[in-house]
């Protein structure tokens, strides 16, 4: 039941954005007027951010922590591997009055993968994050003549009525946990939600010089489901404290809901490049503050809870990203993959994947390429 009024709340968002748009322009063929599946310049994910709709790989040092620490290593930092498959398809985009308005439909995806590559006997795969949508929406208002501000070029609106991640701890890992008698093996991180951005001066110029900013958000849909949840094959459900009680799904097992806390995330993005040189290439630098919840459960027990654990809210965390490098444009092109970035990125916070997300004082830092 729950899945279908999602459905048919993501339907009616769509229905009516599509309305919208429709009554935004001036005869009846916006349809056939519009441009299918073509590249747009607008919306895109900025460098540093956490959970890009772009492919990005990068090999650094990260901190060593006792629930990632499948080798058994006694240093602080160990040589490991991320990368996110990411893409986004434009599916319809509509200009009005000229270009000074632009409305589009985009569908986005991701897959993020986390590897140890420094543990030589089987490298494991430490977790995998996957990201599926409904089509998103952005409006973009492009200021000209009158109203054209020194600073501010144009601003945009974007949202997407429905979100849903879900992550996977890597089969060594769940293989290790249940050999050593850990409490909790495996966590189900997955839900579904909405998002929001708002962007002031989107980056349409790929050679202009730019200052970007970028305040979003998103919301779960369902909040009494929390971010994760446990069911009896996976560890004893009294290890999670929770504010919802112990129940059975629909093939007898118990499960049991995290704590609801506060549903949401933030997060303020600010990206700047450089002029184009003639060769085309330009400076980058970007940057992402994020407000989450840390996950409020422990990973490293091997005690089982008999009893339920008192409930409390997740806590919060401030986490920080930032990209430093320089960027190539393919000269005569601006499409889809005309952008190759290269530098150093750099993050430090709670552990941004999967079941991990329990983790605090988590860093890394590493060389990173940046497929647009």
């Amino acid at each position: 039941m729950n899945k279908l009024k999602i459905l048919f709340f993501v339907l009616a968002l769509l229905s009516s954005v599509l309305c919208m748009a429709v009554e935004l322009v001036p005869d009846s063929v916006a349809y056939r007027a519009g441009r299918w599946f073509q590249y747009v310049p607008f919306g895109q994910s900025l460098c540093a951010d956490e959970h890009p709709d772009f492919a990005r790989v990068e090999m650094g040092a990260v901190s060593v922590h006792p629930e990632t620490n499948y080798g058994g290593t006694s240093a602080k930092y160990s040589m490991q591997m991320f990368a996110v498959f990411g893409g986004r398809i434009n599916i319809w985009t509509y200009d009005l009055q000229a270009g000074r308005f632009a409305i589009n439909l985009a569908q986005t995806f991701s897959a993020h993968l986390w590897m140890d590559v420094s543990e030589h006997t089987t490298v494991p795969v430490v977790n995998t994050d996957y990201r599926i949508a409904a089509p998103t929406f952005t409006f973009i208002h492009r200021l000209r003549d009158k109203e054209a501000i020194p600073f501010l070029r144009n601003y945009s609106i974007q949202f997407c009525p429905f979100k849903h991640e879900s992550t996977h701890i890597g089969d060594e890992m769940v293989l290790q946990r249940a050999d050593k008698g850990y409490a909790l093996r495996r966590v189900n991180v997955s839900y579904n939600y909405a998002e929001f951005n708002l962007t002031l001066n989107e980056p349409e110029d790929r050679y202009a010089e730019t200052h970007t900013f970028r305040l979003g958000g998103l919301v779960l849909l369902n909040p009494k489901e929390g971010w994760y949840w446990l069911d009896s094959r996976d560890g004893e459900v009294n290890n999670i404290a929770s504010n919802q009680p112990v129940h059975l799904n629909s093939i007898g097992l118990p499960e049991r809901y995290g704590p609801s806390g506060m549903p949401f995330e933030v997060w303020l993005q600010y990206q700047y490049q450089s002029p184009c040189s003639k060769h085309g290439f330009q400076a980058i630098v970007s940057a992402e503050v994020r407000n989450r919840a840390i996950y409020g459960y422990s990973l490293t027990e091997t005690i089982h809870a008999a009893e339920p654990r008192t409930a409390s809210a997740d806590m919060r965390r401030f986490t920080y990203s930032i990209f430093v490098g320089a960027r190539y444009n393919m000269p005569h092109y601006d499409g889809y993959f005309s952008r190759v970035a290269m530098g150093v990125r750099a993050y430090h916070g709670n552990c941004p994947y999967g079941m991990f997300r329990n983790i605090d004082n988590f860093s890394h830092i590493g060389f990173c390429v940046i497929y647009q």
